[in-house]
């Protein structure tokens, strides 16, 4: 007797005559329950992966119908058996193949309330989020947050640049030349001074030959750009995003390019 021929027995006899299929549909469910549960957890809308991973676990109805069968419809079914076996190993092998696409395709991903699907890192959706304004004068004066009933020392006046961060809400804040500190400080260029998850010397974007580089200060929530966390000076870009903490975002914008 070949292996073939051994397995093709032990799929439908062994397990103390339950059958060896009794495994590929246990993995074939694991894998759908696994689909659904990550899914919803993470608010994604994948019914497409749902509906396909059911499907395929659906084609081990022959096998059960076939092994929990009268004598005479198992008789009947005889020149059926071998594409009944290989229905059953498909369905306990591709559901499981599928879950593993699932995961690497939508790994770090989540989705929200209006259907759309971002990376989990950037704390909210990208597509929800207010838009930003972008048709601002050069020469608003520098807007801060401050904090009810504390009022900032007056800073010198420093030499600006062309460039900018702008807010969710539409508030920006120009760039000074040279270096911009950006903390909760009122020592800070950019003071968010109404924002405890930003620290008092949180970040700085230094100006060099026309670029602009941003920097961490080792802060507690760390500085984020296109929702990747930095550890190095990283050069920045038209429409980058910027993240201080996950009640501030803003978006670099310069009028040099």
């Amino acid at each position: 007797m070949t292996a073939t021929n051994a397995f093709f027995i032990w799929f439908f006899t062994g397990l103390n005559g339950l059958g060896g299929w009794f495994i590929f549909l246990v993995f074939a469910l694991i894998a759908v329950i696994w689909i659904y549960y990550d899914s919803t957890k993470r608010n994604l809308s994948v019914i497409g992966w749902r509906l396909a991973a059911t499907i395929l676990a659906l084609l081990m109805l022959p096998t059960i119908i076939y092994r929990f069968a009268s004598d005479e419809i198992r008789l009947s079914l005889i020149p059926f058996i071998e594409a009944i076996f290989y229905l059953g190993l498909l369905s306990g092998i591709l559901p499981v193949v599928l879950a593993i696409g699932y995961y690497i395709t939508y790994m770090g991903l989540v989705g929200c309330r209006n259907g759309h699907i971002y990376e989990e890192v950037l704390g909210q959706c990208p597509e929800c989020a207010p838009p930003v304004r972008q048709n601002f004068q050069p020469d608003i004066p520098l807007q801060h947050v401050q904090e009810p009933g504390l009022a900032a020392p007056p800073r010198p006046v420093r030499p600006k640049t062309n460039a900018w961060l702008v807010d969710q809400n539409g508030r920006n804040y120009q760039l000074c030349q040279a270096e911009t500190s950006i903390g909760r400080s009122s020592t800070n260029d950019i003071q968010f001074s109404g924002i405890s998850s930003v620290s008092r010397q949180h970040a700085k974007i230094q100006e060099k030959n026309g670029r602009f580089y941003v920097a961490d200060l080792a802060s507690g929530a760390g500085t984020r750009v296109n929702g990747k966390f930095i550890k190095q000076i990283t050069l920045l870009e038209p429409n980058d995003q910027i993240q201080f903490s996950s009640e501030m975002v803003v978006t670099f914008i310069t009028t040099d390019r």
